[in-house]
């Protein structure tokens, strides 16, 4: 049987981002994936190899997301848009609420190498993102010329961080919207010396 690598690795990233890298076992990978451990192996490596390929995926999608942000006019209404489609999701898809890098960062430690690599770079290839929101929002004049880019950056990428943990917790989507219009409201505020 032939399979569809990008299939695949939804169909991985689904099960990692439910389930976490160590509650995952090779069985729950066999029926997500409908593949056989020698296949799985063959293909993979390991459970690490196919997780490896779960996080760069992930990076790389949120990327490209963030990317129409960057390149957008208005960029932070752009990025409430971004975070609006990431924290209110279907019920049956609450579990994406959550970030898959933040999930595995509390897994780090039972991550192989490879495995820990992925998702800390991944987690700085996102603050990359987020200082170039930060930049071009400067650029715009959405943001003022004084505001410090890399500390703004950190402290937007907490922000989401918390936003979706918040947003995992609450089921009223009206104040998931005002918590992410409150993070749009304070990052236009001063910044202490």
């Amino acid at each position: 049987m032939k399979y569809v690598e990008s299939e695949v690795i939804e169909k991985a990233t689904t099960l990692f981002w439910q389930k976490g890298f160590q509650a995952a076992g090779m069985r729950d990978i066999q029926q997500a994936l409908d593949m056989r451990p020698g296949s799985i192996y063959a293909r993979f490596k390991s459970k690490e190899g196919l997780f490896q390929l779960v996080v760069e995926k992930y990076v790389a999608n949120t990327q490209q997301k963030l990317s129409t942000v960057i390149n957008a006019d208005t960029p932070l209404d752009a990025l409430r848009a971004f975070f609006v489609s990431e924290l209110i999701n279907p019920e049956e898809m609450r579990f994406q609420r959550q970030c898959l890098l933040i999930k595995s960062i509390t897994e780090l430690e039972m991550l192989g190498e490879n495995g820990k690599q992925s998702v800390l770079e991944g987690m700085s290839t996102l603050k990359a993102c987020f200082k170039s929101i930060v930049e071009k929002a400067v650029q715009t004049n959405s943001l003022p010329s004084s505001t410090p880019v890399d500390k703004a950056a950190d402290w937007l990428q907490n922000q989401f961080v918390g936003l979706r943990t918040f947003a995992l917790m609450q089921s009223d989507n009206l104040a998931i919207e005002s918590m992410i219009d409150k993070v749009l409201i304070d990052l236009k505020t001063s910044w202490p010396e």
